[in-house]
């Protein structure tokens, strides 16, 4: 097994799985169907609309290391307001009290009023992210509870950049690695943080292990340099802005870097998997090794033509 093969495998490994993945859109589903009767019948209001987004929208949803929840990201978009009339807006923790008043009971585990969104709680299994927006001059803006303001923020744009710039289908599993490393590794960095630095910086190769260690090396290069992570779509902040711990990631990084590039010039692919394994897990193959009796022995007990 090489080590490309070995990264392929361990793609398989970390993917969400599709029965994971249908119990999860089968949850999403009958919360969306709550809420839609919920202003239909309750508050006789025009019935909102829904978008998938995060992870599962572009591809890059993980299976969680132990018990870690999967997370989904499903987008509310409000039909029964007049986005001229800010006025009669509700504010965002309207709208969130609203939304819990409608989730109420709809799992063992409830609900949470999150900052930016109300989560459903399926206990060590999954939860359901609900964000809550109102369309105005075709931007999206984001109920923001802690602030009580509603805030430029739009996931569609944010999918729609990531596949106008990806590369390939290559892109998306540089994506699934960084997650991996970093949930294996219990780095600091959101996972919109690692999908913006593999789109800007991958590297193409025909071997996934030399393309990751090349885009890690430019990942490594910019944020020790900058030190920054600018969001391509608005609001367009920087996401490192208030980062307090920029030496512990930007050190960890340094070592990921340092791994990748022993593993891939490593005359052994066996050794250059233990190395692997330090960063991922033993979630990564561990390929096997080849001794030189065993080799011998190969060649000892072959075909030997010549002695027809």
């Amino acid at each position: 097994m090489s080590l490309h093969t070995s990264f392929i495998d361990f793609c398989s490994k970390i993917t969400i799985s599709d029965s994971k993945k249908d119990s999860i859109i089968k949850s999403r589903n009958a919360i969306r169907n709550v809420i839609r009767n919920y202003f239909k019948n309750e508050l006789k209001i025009n019935q909102p609309k829904f978008r998938i987004q995060g992870s599962f929208s572009i591809n890059t949803a993980l299976q969680p290391i132990d018990d870690n929840e999967v997370d989904i990201d499903d987008g509310l978009y409000l039909e029964h307001i007049n986005p001229s009339d800010t006025d009669t807006w509700p504010t965002p923790k309207e709208i969130h009290k609203t939304l819990m008043d409608a989730l109420d009971g709809q799992t063992k585990d409830g609900c949470e009023d999150k900052t930016s969104c109300v989560r459903v709680v399926y206990r060590n299994d999954y939860h359901v992210d609900i964000p809550v927006y109102i369309m105005k001059d075709s931007h999206a803006l984001l109920a923001n509870k802690k602030a009580n303001e509603w805030q430029t923020s739009d996931s569609k744009d944010f999918k729609d950049w990531f596949f106008e710039n990806r590369k390939n289908e290559q892109t998306t599993r540089i994506v699934k690695y960084l997650k991996a490393w970093r949930d294996y590794k219990n780095i600091n960095m959101a996972s919109i943080e690692l999908t913006i630095l593999a789109v800007k910086h991958h590297v193409k190769d025909d071997d996934d292990a030399i393309s990751l260690q090349k885009t890690v090396d430019a990942i490594y290069s910019e944020l020790n340099f900058f030190r920054y992570i600018k969001k391509p779509v608005a609001p367009y902040e920087n996401l490192w802005e208030d980062k307090d711990d920029i030496d512990s990631v930007l050190k960890k990084i340094k070592q990921f870097k340092d791994d990748l590039n022993s593993a891939v010039s490593n005359d052994s692919e066996h050794r250059a998997s233990v190395i692997l394994r330090e960063q991922f897990g033993d979630r990564f193959p561990l390929i096997k090794e080849i001794n030189n009796s065993d080799s011998l022995r190969n060649y000892e007990t072959g075909p030997k033509p010549w002695k027809k």
